[in-house]
Parts: structure tokens; sequence; C-alpha cells
């Protein structure tokens, strides 16, 4: 089966209710009618994957791509799983039976692949290309032609990891999974 694919369209940062939250719309160029989707993503989720799953807090291109595929990673067990034939414990590696956090990490990463090669594969827009959206805040009814590759780099600019949250969370996460990570 090959992947759908979702060009991104427009990214900006909104805060609903104190969350800062990060939006990621994207198109899919084989269905131009279809409605856009959209990628609705706390801010502090790129931290969290940081510590749960040991990525480099830095790299915001590869937490992006790690927040976004996640979502599409079957529940539970499915025949295509990657890792189903690492067990840990009867079950397939996951953040909360991994022996380690590599190994966490190693599962997780393997999943979001087998998510780009057979469900659906996110492609970031190309530099000076440009969309028509629907965003009230920059037009009425007819929409607003922006520079996506300038709007997703200037989103990415504004993400700064906080190493005291980010410890804060590793103790948590250390405390409910009983193990270092």
């Amino acid at each position: 089966m090959a992947p759908i694919e979702r060009h991104i369209v427009d990214a900006y940062a909104s805060d609903h209710s104190g969350v800062e939250m990060w939006t990621i719309r994207t198109r899919d160029p084989a269905n131009p009618d279809a409605p856009d989707f959209c990628y609705l993503l706390p801010s502090i989720t790129f931290e969290n994957l940081a510590v749960e799953y040991g990525i480099d807090p830095d790299d915001i291109d590869e937490l992006l791509r790690v927040a976004i595929l996640q979502l599409h990673i079957p529940g539970g067990t499915w025949p295509d799983d990657p890792t189903a034939a690492a067990l840990r414990k009867g079950r397939p590696v996951r953040l909360d039976n991994a022996d380690t956090t590599d190994q966490a990490r190693e599962a997780h990463l393997e999943r979001c692949s087998w998510v780009e090669e057979n469900v659906v594969r996110i492609v970031e827009p190309a530099p000076g290309g440009t969309a028509r959206v629907q965003v009230a805040a920059l037009a009425g009814a007819r929409g607003a032609v922006v520079d996506a590759g300038q709007r997703l780099q200037a989103l990415k600019a504004t993400y700064r990891p906080d190493p005291d949250r980010m410890e804060q969370r590793r103790l948590e996460l250390q405390q409910a999974l009983g193990r270092e990570v």
C-alpha cells in the first residue's frame, strides 16, 4: 500500500486555554478538492519526545517528524508491526516496557518509519513554495497566499527546549517506568 502524501501548506502557533499549540496544515496533492488535514500539537510534545525517547532536544526537524508520524501508529498490536519480533514481557517493545531508552527509541522510530512507508508521508514545503489557505486571521473568505516554507521555518525557530521542564519530566518518567531515562 502506497502512503498518502500530505504536503505542509501552513504552520503557525496559537494559544488554546493557556497551552501553546502548533498547527501544521497539510494537503494531499492527489486530492486537491479534499479539505486540508491539520495536526494540532501541544508545543510541550517536543520536549516530552526528547526525554521519553532520548531524541536530541535541539533537533526540531526530527521531533516534529516523530510527533506527526506517531499519531498514525496503529494502537495495540497489528500484523505489520515492524517491532513485533522483538518482544518484551510478551508484547512488542514500547516506552512502558522497554529495558532502556535506547530500546524504546529504536522501536518507536521503527514504527514511525513504517508509517512513512505505508500510511502517510509528510512533505515539507520547498523554499518559496506558496499555498492558498483559509486562515481567518490572515484574510477573508477567499483565503490568503502564504509561504509555507517561511512560516514553517519561523515556527521552528520559536522552539526552545526548557532544561528545567525536561528534567522534571525525566524524573516523573523514571518514577513511572521504574528505570533510568
